[in-house]
């Protein structure tokens, strides 16, 4: 008899939970978002420098909102100037790294296929010196990012615009050229 009841508490608790991931399984109608997964390459550059890199993240349902996470990575080591004082002056090559997480909205022109977009990405950046234990600056910077996108196909955009993009070393300009290709993975639109 005990062996009935439990059986059939078991059958019980499995068709409740099953249930419950059903209404679970609904939250794309409930709150309007499917997400895709959003993988990219992008670039920011100068005359004097760039970072290149990638970033992957999540789209909502409409394809306006996107929450990413980066790493870029300086291409090539970048000559240094360090002041030390008494006019002494120490020349490193610094390579740079940033890791980060952004957000970036969308908005489409009266045309599908052209609009704006502004981004906010908060990075942790560092470097190495070569040949020296010496570190350059290290920590956190935020870069904003506007400017214009065009769609290429049904789930690709290519982006154009501006960075403000502060690499925490000084002579180095922070106006740069932002440029991106990424696209959607979607599973039945």
């Amino acid at each position: 008899m005990r062996l009935i009841i439990n059986t059939f508490i078991g059958f019980w608790f499995l068709t409740a939970a099953a249930q419950e991931v059903v209404v679970e399984d609904r939250y794309d109608e409930v709150f309007g978002l499917k997400p895709a997964l959003y993988l990219g390459l992008r670039s920011d550059l100068n005359m004097e420098d760039a970072a290149l890199g990638m970033e992957a993240g999540l789209m909502n349902k409409a394809r306006n909102i996107n929450l990413f996470t980066n790493f870029d990575a300086r291409p090539f080591r970048k000559k240094t100037l360090e002041y030390r004082g008494n006019n002494v002056f120490y020349q490193y090559p610094e390579e740079r790294y940033y890791l980060g997480l952004g957000a970036e909205y969308l908005q489409r022109f009266e045309s599908a296929r052209l609009g704006a977009f502004a981004q906010l990405n908060g990075v942790y950046t560092w470097g190495v010196y070569g040949g020296t234990e010496r570190k350059p600056p290290n920590g956190w910077v935020a870069i904003p990012r506007f400017g214009l996108f065009k769609k290429v196909g049904d789930s690709a955009f290519l982006k154009l615009g501006y960075s403000y993009f502060d690499t925490r070393t000084n002579k180095l300009e922070k106006h740069r050229f932002f440029l991106s290709f990424g696209g959607l993975i979607t599973r039945n639109g």
